[in-house]
């Protein structure tokens, strides 16, 4: 089983090398994708042995992942993480196994570990999420929003994927769950030390909800 990594980056230079170097203990290729880092993220990436895709300008997570997508080569899964070490590249091959149990999609959730100190309002805003994916998909799905996951690489390719920024990841779910494909989580850690995170509760769970409505309706 070939596995490859796609990890999107915007100025995570501190961090990204020692995250390209551990995950390639576990899969067969790293891509990175620096979207728009004015810090070197995609050199550091590249030294660390990464095929890097640069994008000039930041342009959001969603279009950075499609990108690490269409970049790829031959392989029979695909994971994905992020590059701030929040997701900890040890934790790939308890992904890999729920593929292996015959799972589709397979979503890491930092709710199923049994501890999570996640910032208060991250925590509301999954919560939120959570309660719409899971009626949507008809199913419980815990964590929506983690984007630590790994997905057979002919599935991904069924997927169209339209959906900007952060709501990328509830909409693979929703197109996920729509083509018939085998969704599941397993448990993942969740590293919170301080580091200066991009995500904007309230404009980001407003993002999602209008991506999730424009799914529901069809357009």
């Amino acid at each position: 089983m070939r596995v490859a990594a796609v990890i999107p980056v915007y100025n995570e230079g501190e961090r990204i090398g020692e995250v390209v170097r551990k995950s390639l203990r576990y899969v067969d290729e790293v891509v990175v994708v620096d979207d728009g880092s004015t810090d070197g993220s995609g050199e550091l990436a590249k030294r660390a042995g990464a095929r890097v895709v640069t994008l000039a300008k930041n342009t959001g997570k969603a279009n950075a992942l499609r990108q690490g997508f269409g970049a790829l080569g031959e392989c029979d899964v695909v994971v994905t993480l992020d590059g701030d070490l929040q997701h900890l590249p040890e934790e790939i091959p308890a992904l890999l196994e729920g593929i292996r149990r015959g799972c589709d999609l397979v979503i890491g959730s930092r709710f199923l570990s049994g501890e999570l100190r996640m910032p208060p309002q991250r925590r509301l805003s999954n919560l939120i999420t959570s309660g719409i994916i899971s009626l949507l998909a008809r199913r419980r799905i815990t964590d929506p929003q983690s984007g630590f996951r790994a997905i057979r690489a002919e599935k991904l390719r069924m997927l169209r994927l339209k959906a900007e920024g952060y709501a990328i990841e509830h909409i693979m779910i929703l197109e996920a769950v729509k083509r018939g494909l085998r969704v599941c989580e397993v448990p993942i850690s969740a590293v919170y030390a301080g580091e200066r995170s991009h995500i904007k509760p309230v404009r980001d769970t407003l993002s999602v909800a209008y991506y999730i409505l424009r799914f529901v309706v069809g357009r």
